[in-house]
């Protein structure tokens, strides 16, 4: 009976399938047509707009006895340069404002950093024999739609004025209207698994198939697993018996589900100790395999319990996914570690002041401020990237701690966004590197120096990122593997995982890394970037 009654339920799914699929198709030709159309008109109607505007800003900065006077005297005024800044920022269709002179040499650029460098493009040859147009090219900004007219003093072309948007600019519409059809279509999707649902109720009892109550939790155990393909999903019935299993849940016990489906759920897996997960309830606990963890939640019907569904997760892909997070770990705990330092410092200062000593918390104060500023003012003076500066600042105590000196080098040069590297791969990088030359000079049993050198310096060329320590250094012989997933020299669980975040990350944004390493003198780590994010 049992067997039937699955058979049962599996084919009036199919049919449920059937129908949404159907209803699903219908809805998505009409959603793209739609969408199509309505894109294609918006599209047209901004560019149309926007063109206009462009026109309209050039031809009045072109006849403007300002941009005409910075001609004249080869520069553009502060007021003028203020008031470019400024109609940019209000005008939604102009993204970008250029002057520049006949030798294309620009006056005025919106990068106030662009002013004196030659015009990019290459499209300005046509406007410095008198004519007005619209050309496509890329400039310093990117990908643009632009308009170009000439200026004139006395009858002679002195220069032309540009204008233009951006091409991001229908890429942000199109994501718009996307999103709003994106959200049209969840209705819609919602319409038709109704819809689906009722049809596929009415075949059941044309064929005399299962309950609508019984259809209904059929369809919504179907859709549990549906919704958890990346963990193993595993229903049973009130007695643990094993009714339905996705693909995951397969590959994590390793065994299909025809072998276990009829079985109780024991026969698959169970709790670490030995005991049935039937009585457990609650997230991750450990089984009796290895590298699985199961969630246990109990299924109820008016407080009746119906049913069991464990999740499976593996604990080897957790233990990935937590790892992706090293880097940003690396700033919540050097801030931590920065917060008790400063607290106890404020103790210090309390209790000075409380023993009427004044003079020596003045002091203390001043001691503290200089050595901080010996190291904050370099890692502000170099370092512009706020999440790289929070992470120096951050690890900055536990140098302290272990009585290392962290040393920036007045070469570094890292700007707010690297074009280089993410922020977040910078973190994973940095975080993981000074982690790493801690550990070396913190193993270190004798009397030499505790130094820790960092450059970070960035140009139009390339990004550089060097780590030099005084540690123990690394074996001619585990220098092939240091890089190596869980491979480390210390025999705790869990190690060897930074190096490896660093290779990914080199691997992942083109770079490479070199490292010099000499056994009971130190290490050094250079990692080049060349190649720009796109």
């Amino acid at each position: 009976m049992g067997i039937i009654k699955r058979k049962k339920s599996r084919f009036h799914f199919s049919v449920f399938l059937g129908i949404l699929l159907g209803a699903t198709i219908i809805w998505i030709l009409i959603y793209f047509v739609i969408q199509g159309v309505t894109m294609k008109v918006t599209l047209s109607y901004m560019n149309e707009k926007n063109e206009k505007d462009l026109i309209a800003t050039a031809t009045s900065l072109a006849e403007s006895d300002m941009v005409r006077q910075s001609f004249i005297d080869g520069y553009v005024s502060e007021e003028l340069m203020a008031y470019l800044d400024n109609l940019v920022s209000l005008t939604e269709s102009v993204d970008v404002i250029t002057i520049a002179d006949t030798d294309s040499v620009r006056l005025y650029h919106i990068n106030h950093e662009r002013i004196g460098e030659t015009f990019v493009g290459g499209d300005q040859g046509t406007v410095l024999t008198g004519e007005s147009y619209f050309s496509d090219a890329e400039g310093t900004m990117g990908y643009q739609h632009r308009y170009l007219t000439p200026v004139y003093i006395d009858g002679e072309i002195v220069g032309f004025v540009l204008t233009s948007s951006l091409n991001t600019r229908t890429a942000e519409l199109q994501n718009t209207i996307g999103l709003a059809y994106g959200k049209m279509s969840a209705v819609l999707a919602l319409a038709s698994i109704f819809i689906s649902i009722i049809a596929a109720w009415v075949l059941g009892k044309f064929f005399n198939g299962m309950k609508p109550n019984e259809f209904m939790k059929s369809y919504e155990i179907r859709n549990e697993l549906l919704d958890n393909l990346n963990d193993g999903v595993i229903s049973t019935d009130k007695n643990g018996t094993i009714q339905m299993m996705n693909r995951s849940a397969e590959r994590i016990l390793g065994q299909s589900e025809d072998l276990l489906i009829g079985k109780h759920l024991d026969d698959a897996v169970r709790t670490e100790d030995d005991d049935s997960l039937l009585n457990r309830v609650g997230d991750n606990q450990l089984t009796s395999r290895r590298n699985v963890l199961c969630t246990v939640i109990k299924q109820k019907d008016r407080s009746k319990i119906v049913g069991t569904v464990a999740i499976l997760k593996d604990k080897n892909e957790a233990v990935r996914q937590a790892e992706e997070l090293n880097g940003v770990r690396h700033i919540v705990d050097g801030l931590r570690a920065n917060n008790h330092e400063f607290m106890n410092k404020l103790q210090i200062i309390s209790g000075l002041l409380q023993l009427g000593k004044s003079k020596d918390a003045l002091n203390y104060i001043g001691t503290v401020t200089e050595a901080a500023s010996g190291f904050i003012d370099p890692v502000l003076e170099h370092i512009q990237n706020p999440s790289v500066a929070a992470l120096l600042l951050g690890k900055l105590p536990s140098f302290r701690e272990l009585d290392i000196s962290l040393d920036i080098l007045s070469n570094s040069n890292l700007p707010c966004h690297s074009q280089y590297l993410s922020t977040e791969n910078l973190i994973t990088v940095v975080g993981n590197l000074l982690e790493n030359a801690i550990e070396a000079v913190n193993s270190r049993d004798d009397m030499r120096e505790r130094d820790v050198t960092l450059q970070i310096t960035e140009d139009s060329t390339g990004l550089i990122i060097v780590v030099s320590d005084t540690g123990i250094g690394i074996a001619k012989e585990n220098l092939p593997y240091i890089f190596k997933k869980d491979f480390s020299t210390k025999a705790s669980e869990g190690r060897g995982v930074g190096m490896s975040l660093i290779r990914s990350v080199t691997e992942r944004c083109g770079g490479s890394i070199e490292v010099d390493s000499e056994p009971g003198e130190g290490t050094t780590f250079t990692l080049i970037f060349n190649q720009k994010r796109g």
